[in-house]
């Protein structure tokens, strides 16, 4: 099965300054996704029981904006590194892979119309966040598949059984915990964002801001609890050899996976005691060692197949000084827009 595996492309400079950037780039990315999908989730969840929409989910057209602007980089150095997978992995499902620009497009309409109808037409609003979340949730699912084919050029045989690009990995043992494992942690990541939006908003009653922080950091802390449970079926799904890695196979690998318990159990004492601070940093140091632990994994899974260090380097870095230079003068203006942003909510 080799042989329908492509030869990949040349690097300029060495893989790790790809592979720093990658892990940066999606966390930056991971964080606002999480925000926008468990945000549209909580908001559909109060809209269902017919509560009113909090204050925060005004902001839902914005964060599809930033997740769509962040997520290209990290997707940018995915195809650097593992261009060859990727692409071979999209091929085979082509049709859906491309129909999540449609789909996002879609999403983001919903999106706008629930943030700016809610007042005018509540009823078009409701439906069309509901009809928002359930493409997210559409996206994110095609995703997994992508990332779990990509793993598993073993199965890639399928295309000669389905060779109008409809191919789904829907025989992975990992394909839905893994996918809950997203779900349920941008749920939880969400409730933090809402916490972390009352904290900083100023201009409201001073009771009824602290009701809404505590709320977030309840379902912060509570929604972790489940997301351990789907996490431990998550990495019991993984094939032996690579579980075991993070159960004491190897000290590294193990370390980290006893830190990521560890601030799990953090952020529960953190969350439910309603310490804000603490729990934002046990949040983002918990985000920090399970991106660094996906990647591990992918490395893993690929370890007999190819290694990003194995790529040919040639010397020209021209491209990255180039890159380097724009991406801190977009993240400077990216700072300086949302900075305007939340000046003008909280004032």
């Amino acid at each position: 099965m080799n042989s329908l595996i492509p030869t990949p492309d040349t690097i300029p400079v060495h893989w790790w300054w790809f592979q720093v950037l990658l892990l940066f780039t999606y966390l930056i990315h991971l964080l606002l996704m999480n925000f926008m999908l468990g945000g549209s989730l909580l908001t559909l969840y109060d809209l269902i029981r017919k509560k009113n929409p909090t204050e925060d989910s005004q902001s839902l057209p914005t964060l599809v904006a930033l997740t769509i602007n962040f997520g290209v980089p990290p997707l940018l150095f995915v195809q650097v590194l593992y261009g060859h997978l990727f692409y071979s992995s999209s091929i085979l499902m082509a049709v859906p892979w491309i129909m999540v620009i449609p789909i996002l497009i879609l999403a983001y309409y919903g999106a706008h119309i629930f943030s700016h109808g809610l007042s005018k037409s509540p009823q078009l609003a409701r439906i069309s966040l509901g009809i928002s979340a359930v493409l997210l949730l559409v996206i994110a699912f095609i995703q997994v598949n992508n990332n779990t084919m990509m793993l598993t050029p073993e199965k890639w045989g399928i295309y000669f059984d389905h060779k109008g690009g409809l191919a789904l990995n829907w025989n992975e043992p990992t394909l839905f915990p893994r996918y809950l494992h997203f779900i349920i942690g941008a749920i939880a990541i969400a409730g933090l964002g809402k916490a972390t939006y009352y904290n900083f908003k100023r201009n409201m009653d001073q009771s009824a801001r602290l009701s809404e922080m505590k709320k977030g950091l309840k379902i912060f802390g509570w929604v972790t609890v489940v997301q351990m449970g789907i996490g431990t079926w998550f990495w019991l799904s993984l094939p032996s050899d690579i579980w075991r890695l993070f159960m004491g196979k190897n000290l590294a690998y193990t370390a980290l996976m006893a830190t990521g318990w560890l601030l799990a159990l953090l952020i529960l004492h953190s969350a439910l005691t309603n310490r804000f601070w603490l729990s934002v940093i046990n949040g983002l140091l918990a985000m920090a060692v399970m991106v660094i632990m996906r990647d591990l994994v992918r490395h893993a899974y690929l370890n007999n197949i190819f290694s990003p260090k194995d790529l040919q380097v040639t010397g020209e870095i021209s491209p990255l000084i180039a890159f380097l230079a724009v991406f801190a003068i977009g993240l400077l203006s990216l700072y300086y827009m949302v900075t305007l942003l939340v000046k003008s909510k909280t004032e």
